[in-house]
């Protein structure tokens, strides 16, 4: 059905007593407790649809961008109308096709993921029971983490890459107590046959193909458009091969962050940066932490792509002259950390850059 989406409970936004005006006018709501009235309100007055609404992270900070936007310029010039049939009514639909509208959903939604971060890297007062031991745990979640791999042999990946940790602790603990491995998700009859299947099979790790877990790791907001998962693939049909083929081409290509060479392999892409652009990855960027190493790569491509020195900034005229250039002055080096590490170079310069996804697999 075509209109304002309802929500059957409210409570996920944070609590506040501050009202906002509508969009297109004067009318006041307080978003975090009303937003399923602002949404009709919006839709029955002035026929504006947010699309997914309830997938915003910060809907506060969405609509006080829409309303200054409108308040510049008639909505009609910003957001293409949709005609419904039959009143051939027009509707103004706020969607990720708008770029605008992406980007900011993306940008709210990165700054929730950061700020939840930075939250648990620093709380002590996390409190939790080992999934597989008697322990009451209190005290930093980096520990509690530790202690699932160390005693435990759990992987759940780079403490440092996780967020919401309560919710995927309490999510895998459910997974348990249904008596499901975590990583093949076959169900067993009793909980010592299920442990004894995860210890010999060394399955106590997630299943990377379990799109659920995208959100527990903060490399996977690093861009929004992300490939279709192995189970979405397996749904295409008959004549899914030739499209699945063609998806894991692209998907596993990395390019060289100084020139066009490419690899499937990230570690055989390095040894290349190393002996042709004398830029040894893992050396240089071994002290810095994984935002940092991201920032990095962002910030190297934007440079490369506006076809800027990444040490002396000098423009040249084309790809071939930059590179020339950088090898002959050896400025592929390590730029100073003032100039990367700047919260611009958190997006990525280009659209599901490999590279990016595969930081954490880069060997020395």
């Amino acid at each position: 059905m075509f209109g304002p989406l309802s929500f059957k409970d409210s409570s996920s936004q944070a609590e506040s007593n501050e009202v906002a005006p509508c969009l297109l006018c004067p009318i006041t709501f307080n978003l975090n407790t009303n937003f399923p009235s602002f949404l009709k309100h919006i839709f029955e007055e002035h026929r504006v649809v947010i699309e997914d609404a309830q997938h915003i992270a910060n809907v506060d900070s969405y609509v006080d961008y829409w309303r200054a936007r409108f308040n510049q310029r008639p909505i009609e010039e910003i957001v293409p109308a949709v005609e419904i049939s039959p009143s051939n009514a027009k509707y103004f639909v706020l969607s990720t096709l708008l770029k605008d509208d992406k980007e900011l959903r993306h940008k709210l939604k990165l700054d929730a993921m950061l700020e939840r971060q930075e939250f648990e890297r620093t709380d002590t007062s996390f409190k939790m029971s080992c999934l597989f031991c008697k322990l009451a745990f209190e005290g930093k979640r980096c520990d509690y983490l530790a202690h699932l791999a160390t005693d435990h042999n759990v992987r759940l990946g780079n403490p440092h890459n996780l967020v919401y940790v309560d919710e995927l602790i309490e999510h895998i603990g459910r997974v348990l107590d249904g008596l499901q491995c975590l990583y093949c998700e076959k169900t067993f009859p009793d909980r010592n046959t299920l442990k004894d299947h995860m210890r010999k099979k060394q399955h106590k790790r997630i299943n990377p193909t379990n799109r659920l877990y995208d959100k527990y790791y903060a490399s996977n907001y690093l861009e929004d458009c992300r490939s279709p998962s192995l189970n979405d693939l397996s749904k295409l049909g008959e004549n899914s091969d030739e499209e699945y083929a063609d998806w894991k081409d692209v998907d596993d290509t990395i390019t060289c962050l100084y020139c066009g060479h490419s690899d499937k392999d990230i570690n055989k892409l390095c040894l290349h940066m190393s002996s042709k652009h004398r830029f040894n990855f893992y050396d240089l960027t071994k002290h810095l932490d994984f935002y940092q190493r991201v920032k990095l790569v962002n910030y190297i491509r934007r440079q490369i792509h506006r076809l800027q020195c990444i040490s002396c900034e000098l423009t040249f005229e084309s790809a071939d002259a930059l590179e020339g250039h950088m090898q002959k002055t050896g400025h592929c080096c390590m730029p100073s950390l003032k100039v990367f590490d700047q919260p611009e170079f958190y997006f990525p310069t280009f659209e599901n850059d490999s590279f990016l996804h595969h930081l954490e697999s880069i060997d020395d």
